[in-house]
This record gives C-alpha cells, structure tokens and sequence, in this order.
C-alpha cells in the first residue's frame, strides 16, 4: 500500500501538469484585447455567419420637426443577396424595399406603388451597416475608445479618423466613424458617424456643404477642422438573428398587387439607331440644308417630306446632368443620320457650378427621309430611362410619300 500512494500521487501531479500545459478554448475578455486581438476574434466570428435578419433604428443629427428618422429591416445572406425594407419612417411610406442577388437590384416605391426593376441603388453600401464596420476592422486602422461589460457581453467602442473627410466607409461625407462591436459574436450593435465641419467656408475642392453637425466651441484657427460631440447618424440595433437559413427565392422580388413598372422596358432597353452620315460635326450646319427643324415646341406635330430631304430636331438638354433625350420610334421611311449633345457656350458666360443650368445645351438628332413609309417617335427626357410621370415628352409623326 505504501508503494501506491506514492505512484497514485505521481500519475495525478503528470495529469494536472499536462492539463496546465494545454491550450485555453476561452477567448480572453474583450477589456483585456489588443486592436490586434480584437480584429482577429471579430472577424473570426462574423467570418461564420452565413446569413442574417436584422432590424435597426437610424436617426440623423438634424434638429427640429424631422429629424431623419426611419426604422429598417434588413436581411443578408452570403455572398450577395440583400433585401431592405422600411418599417417606419418620416421621409417614406412603409412597405417601401429593395431587393438584390448581387447581379441585379428591384426596387419598390410604396409612395408612387411603383418598382425598378434594373434599380442602381447599392443596398449594401446604404444599408448594411455589419458590412462597413467588418470593413473598417479589417482594415484595421482604429483604435479601441471605451469597453462595456453590461448585460454579461463583452462590447468595445471603436473609432476610425477619416478627417478631413472622406466616403471611404460611408455613402455620404464623414470624417469619424464610432461602433460598439462584440468580438465573441462578430457583430456591431450601434454606429455612429460624424462630420467635423471646419470653422472657415473653406471646403475641399469640388465638395458642397455637406449636414453639419454641432461643433466643440474652441476652434483653433480658421479652417482647422472641429470634433463634434453630435453624431450626424446613429443607427442603433435592435435585433440581429444569424444563420437563420435564409433562402435565395427570398431575396428574389415579387411586385405588389396593384403595382406597376417605374422604367418601361422600351426606354430601359433603348439602342439608338446606328448613324449612316457622321461626316458634318453635329454643331455644324448641314450641307444642303434641312426640310424641317424642330424642337419641344413643336411636340404633337404631324410632318410630311419626300425622300432625299432631312428633318433635324433640337431638344434642350442640361449639361452635365446625368438624364438624357430617349428616342424610340416605330414605323419606316427615316433613317438616322447623326446625333449628339452640344452646349452653346458664348465667351461672355462666366461657368460656374451655380450657373451651369444657365448654359443651353441640346441634343440634336438629324434623320434622313430614304422611303415611302411613316414613323412615329414618342421620346422622353429621363434617367436610367425611367418614365417617372412629369417626364418631359417629344412626340411626332412622319409621313414619307413619294413625290408625284
């Protein structure tokens, strides 16, 4: 019995030896991690989670009657399906969403009850919140600023500097970036964003005066730029359930009763004609003359020309914007023979960024009658080549009749 004991001991000191020497499976707690360490254990676990549903609040830092606010549901499945929905807000009515598989983008609009269907929102880029904050921890140029233990869940407030300004993490101008994240759970449960305006009207070139947020008092100079105490954007969440198995058919869209399309098909999918003569610069007079040229006044008309004349129409355009004449047109007898956008631009027009609506500016289409036959243009002025209701119009009617 004495020989045992002594070997009894000796077998359970090599076990409790070998039990110390093993490697820990708890991760440490979030108040004692490195930004290092933080960044690992976040994105080890958001690397996990293959799908999500989420609902959060978002306010702006406006003042007054309407302070931005709306209340989202969100959802994400790997790799890039997203759907985003408005539960409650002041700008629009709920019901309103959006929906994506990454490839093409469907978008209904409760307030008009119409949707877009070939939409170039980026869902995630406005709404995902989780997206841009694993992208700033990833990125790993933040600092930790603040911990909380509350509610047993370790939550760490970090912050990214952008300033003076950027939209690197954000779809609008910010200069800070703020999250509380969880790193055992690969989440952000609140975010804020900032603008730290400067104290001169100073602003960087090409940049217009972005939401201001209230300052600190104590500017040092003139154009230096001022931390703000209030955010110009708070989301907060309110819940978030992952690995809920979410799948693809949810994400696709199915059109509300009663709804209709924003874009019609035809203008969506508008290819202008191929161009016979490019030879005379569209600014220039054409050799010979035209039969007929028209502008929006003359909208509804009904033209009659032989084959060999030309008919040239003049509609107004404003430089720079992004919305565009969109001319289909039904029927024969016309053939196009050139177009493009000009801008008159007289030497006594001084060109600002206030006064570039002032420039006149057309689009300018010149056809060639080729046979007998008639044609029918009905265009629209627009974006994306939306038909958005007040569009404007240019309609008319060509008839092409040989000559007696």
């Amino acid at each position: 019995m004495k020989r045992v004991l002594p070997a009894l001991s000796l077998l359970c000191l090599l076990i409790l030896l070998a039990a110390g020497a093993g490697c820990t499976t708890e991760a440490p707690p979030a108040a004692n991690l490195s930004v290092s360490e933080l960044a690992d254990q976040y994105l080890a676990k958001a690397g996990t989670i293959r799908d999500y549903r989420a609902e959060y609040v978002v306010t702006s830092g406006r003042t007054g009657d309407d302070p931005g606010y709306a209340r989202i549901m969100y959802d994400y499945k790997s790799p890039s399906f997203a759907r985003m929905e408005v539960l409650e807000s002041g700008s629009r009515l709920p019901g309103t969403f959006a929906t994506t598989n990454g490839t093409s983008t469907a978008w209904y609009n409760a307030d008009s009850g119409t949707f877009d269907l070939s939409s170039r929102t980026d869902i995630r880029r406005e709404y995902d919140y989780q997206s841009m904050v694993r992208q700033i921890v990833s990125d790993r140029g933040f600092s930790i600023i603040d911990r909380d233990r509350s509610d047993s869940r370790d939550r760490s407030l970090i912050e990214v500097v952008t300033a003076p300004w950027s939209d690197e993490y954000t779809p609008y101008i910010s200069s800070r970036v703020r999250a509380w994240v969880e790193p055992s759970t690969g989440l952000a449960w609140m975010i804020l964003t900032y603008y730290d305006p400067t104290t001169g009207p100073t602003l960087p070139p090409g940049m217009s005066t972005p939401t201001l947020t209230p300052a600190t008092p104590g500017a040092e100079s003139a154009g230096s730029i001022t931390r703000s105490d209030v955010p110009n954007r708070e989301v907060q969440y309110e819940s978030i359930e992952v690995n809920c198995g979410l799948a693809d058919s949810y994400f696709d869209f199915v059109a509300p009763e009663g709804s209709e399309p924003r874009c019609v098909p035809r203008y969506v999918n508008y290819v202008e004609p191929p161009r016979t003569d490019t030879s005379v610069p569209i600014t220039r007079p054409l050799p010979g003359g035209v039969r007929y040229s028209l502008n929006e006044s003359d909208s509804g008309r009904t033209i009659e020309m032989y084959p060999g004349e030309v008919l040239e129409i003049d509609l107004r355009v404003i430089p720079t914007l992004a919305y565009r004449w969109i001319m289909p047109t039904e029927g024969s007898g016309l053939e196009l023979m050139n177009a493009g956008t000009f801008s008159l631009m007289p030497e006594d027009i001084e060109v600002t960024p206030y006064s570039f609506k002032s420039i006149p500016g057309y689009y300018r289409m010149r056809f060639l009658a080729v046979g007998e036959g008639t044609t029918v243009f009905d265009g629209i002025f627009a974006l994306d080549g939306c038909d958005i209701g007040n569009a404007k119009r240019f309609n008319l009617t060509v008839h092409v009749v040989a000559r007696e």
